[in-house]
């Protein structure tokens, strides 16, 4: 069993947190912090009355196996706490800068085996925009094929904005975190990343990015390398038909599809931005650091008939 403490148990995140976990069989809650909220958790996050007893709590880290951290400053101190307590693992949804430590960037699709494999105790969720956009890039830069600008259109919901975390780290905005990471799957990146914003008239934890860009390659070549790298991937399928953010709402899967008219391809993607673009990324994190399933506790239904 996993002994497990999450910080900011105000935050949204910290709800979702607590409603994945509390059926997850291989998992314990020991408790839930929080700066600024009191007793039973389920008066704060209404949707757990009658699923959770638990109560706000002050945090310990004794016989504690791993933080989620929804709260800036519970990042410090649980990676100070580490030198007393070697195996703690932290799960970090603040997209805080860390000053130290080994930190691994937690986009699963990425970097999966390196998780597997124990080679880091600290993991930084990605924001939902990184994920989802990502999510649509990985299989033409792990192929070399991203060679003329990218221009992204992300929709969000509203209830993306109460999340109460930054977008990206301190002073790193997104198109910089993108191209990081879009540089270490293909070296020879140079592309500038363009990214405008529109509201979401959906289902409001949803988001979607519209991804554009060339590429002289046939559509048919191309969805088989998508098909090919997400194959063995749990969460991440492309779609033969058009995509809606009702899809994936209330689910931790990402929908890809795409389509080319002359050599513009584009790749819609859409995520639950609170579960696969949050806490459910995050689990999905926390069972391949305790070499779990990567979908155990995970598998949810859409809200879609």
């Amino acid at each position: 069993m996993i002994n497990i403490g999450i910080t900011g148990g105000e935050n949204i995140l910290a709800g979702e947190l607590v409603r994945l976990l509390i059926n997850h069989p291989d998992t314990s809650i020991k408790w839930v912090a929080s700066d600024i909220a009191s007793g039973p958790i389920a008066y704060y996050h209404k949707g757990l009355l009658g699923e959770c007893d638990l109560c706000f709590s002050t945090p310990s880290l004794d016989d504690i196996d791993l933080v989620f951290c929804c709260n800036g400053q519970s990042v410090q101190w649980c990676l100070q706490a580490k030198s007393e307590n070697e195996q703690l693992r932290i799960i970090d949804l603040t997209r805080e800068v860390h000053p130290h430590g080994s930190i691994m960037y937690g986009l699963c699709e990425i970097n999966r085996k390196f998780m597997v494999h124990d080679c880091y105790d600290v993991v930084d969720i990605p924001s939902p925009e990184e994920m989802i956009i990502l999510l649509a890039l990985i299989p033409l830069a792990k192929n070399l094929m991203i060679n003329s600008d990218i221009d992204v259109q992300i929709q969000c919901g509203d209830m993306r904005q109460q999340l109460h975390r930054n977008s990206t780290p301190q002073n790193l905005p997104l198109t910089s975190q993108l191209t990081i990471v879009l540089t270490a799957l293909q070296s020879s990146f140079n592309s500038k990343i363009n990214i405008t914003s529109a509201p979401l008239h959906s289902p409001s934890r949803g988001i979607m990015a519209t991804v554009t860009t060339t590429c002289n390659v046939d559509l048919e070549t191309i969805k088989q390398l998508y098909v090919d790298y997400y194959d063995d991937h749990n969460f991440t399928f492309i779609s033969d038909e058009p995509i809606d953010t009702t899809h994936v709402i209330n689910t931790n899967k990402c929908l890809l599809h795409m389509s080319k008219t002359g050599n513009t391809i584009t790749i819609t993607s859409a995520i639950d931005a609170i579960l696969k673009g949050a806490a459910g990324n995050a689990i999905h994190a926390m069972n391949l650091l305790f070499g779990l399933h990567e979908r155990t506790g995970l598998t949810l239904k859409a809200q879609v008939f």
